[in-house]
């Protein structure tokens, strides 16, 4: 590799780093906002959570892989509202449920019934979940940007483009996509800084005052889970909100790794990591990481361990500027190019491997499709959607060549979130 050759990989690096890191700046005012319902002091509750995202992202690049670990804002709301606030656990006992679940998949994964969870998954689920990833980024980005808005008539329909967030994120759109169509380095990134530069200067977004903070709290947060309920009520409200966090994490975890590590390395470490960081991040005061969406935006460009390192030192940055991130979550139009550039990257990559490796497109797995790529993006749950397409495939597949041709493990684990629908119903 020449010294030129060298620089340019470097510049991709970093700027694959600061495009995986950028739009996941949002959880940092996101998921601390949901814990401080429940009675959890916001900076605490901040801190914890980058000094978190900051060790993970370091271990990421020692082991050689762009993918970030972060409490998901779908399953932290899940968790505060569903079974926070309806079932009156207070943060303490939440975060304690978090660590008996985490600690339960590590062993999960160090057990031999791991491999008997992985071949459970059919293929078509596997290769159908990048899709599925993409669309709800798409549709994310979207609906952060007001391009589409909520109808009382129809599912969606287009947002009122004299909306200044609604046309800079348009426009950041567009950048984007042109920058992906040319091959350009870094056009995730560099579509988020136009945006931005944009927004700043037609008055539309503004620097706070005062953009910086000297972090502090973490001793009100650190070291107060409870695993001990205080009563019977409270212990099934645990017991089954520990149960449900494992099936929802070993699910999202296994197979989001699955759909990225094949582009960005095999480790069969990934797992069993996610698991000890969540159960290290419930003792810190954070809800438990799992391997986000946005790892995409890496992964797919065959980006290494600078990419990590690059989104620790933002994340650091990130530690002491939680005003800054505040101003920049109350205008989304920023991080909005690079939810739908990350979408649009994820549909390329599903394309393409269905290409190289066509799918045997029965009614199984036009089913599961349609869970995936519809149910999963509408319902903005991935959950929901691994759940449906794994039932369905199996139903579907059952009906079609007999219940001999589905594996007793896949069985299981339909059975497994048929239990989490009726309890999520409930």
């Amino acid at each position: 590799m020449t010294a030129k050759q060298g620089r340019q990989h470097i510049g991709a690096e970093i700027q694959a780093g600061l495009a995986m890191a950028g739009p996941a700046l949002a959880g940092f005012i996101v998921v601390p906002s949901l814990l401080f319902q429940l009675g959890m002091d916001f900076a605490g509750a901040y801190t914890a959570y980058a000094v978190m995202a900051i060790a993970a992202s370091l271990v990421m690049g020692w082991l050689r892989q762009p993918l970030l670990l972060l409490p998901s804002i779908a399953v932290s709301m899940y968790l505060v509202y569903l079974v926070g606030i309806s079932q009156g656990l207070g943060w303490r006992q939440l975060l304690g449920a978090c660590f008996a679940a985490a600690v339960a998949g590590l062993l999960l994964c160090l057990s031999p019934l791991r491999r008997r969870f992985a071949a459970a998954v059919p293929q078509e689920v596997r290769r159908l979940l990048p899709a599925g990833l993409g669309v709800m980024l798409i549709l994310s980005g979207l609906t952060q940007g007001r391009i589409i808005v909520r109808s009382a008539w129809s599912v969606t329909m287009l947002g009122n483009f004299q909306d200044p967030l609604a046309y800079l994120s348009l426009t950041g759109i567009v950048v984007t996509l042109v920058m992906l169509a040319l091959k350009l380095r870094g056009a995730l990134f560099w579509g988020m800084a136009i945006t931005a530069a944009v927004a700043l200067a037609e008055g539309f977004w503004a620097l706070p005052a005062a953009p910086f903070m000297i972090p502090s709290g973490w001793e009100q947060t650190a070291g107060q889970l409870v695993l001990l309920a205080e009563s019977e009520a409270a212990w099934g409200h645990m017991l089954a909100a520990g149960v449900t966090l494992l099936i929802v994490l070993a699910s999202v975890n296994w197979l989001v790794v699955a759909s990225l590590v094949p582009v960005a390395g095999k480790s069969h470490r990934l797992l069993p990591l996610t698991f000890a960081f969540s159960a290290v991040g419930a003792l810190a005061g954070c809800l438990p990481l799992t391997v986000s969406p946005l790892s995409a935006a890496g992964a797919l460009t065959r980006a290494g361990r600078l990419a990590s390192w690059c989104a620790a030192m933002l994340f650091l940055a990130a530690l002491f500027c939680e005003p800054l991130l505040a101003s920049m979550a109350d205008f989304p139009a920023l991080v909005v190019p690079v939810l739908v550039g990350t979408g649009m990257l994820l549909l390329q990559q599903t394309v393409q491997n269905l290409r190289q490796q066509p799918l045997a497109w029965d009614f199984a797995a036009l089913g599961a499709a349609v869970c995936l790529v519809l149910l999963m993006p509408l319902a903005n749950n991935i959950t929901a959607g691994l759940g449906a397409a794994l039932i369905s495939w199996c139903v579907l597949r059952a009906c079609a060549c007999g219940w001999r041709m589905v594996p007793l493990a896949s069985w299981g684990l339909a059975v497994v979130f048929a239990m989490y629908f009726v309890y999520a119903a409930i």
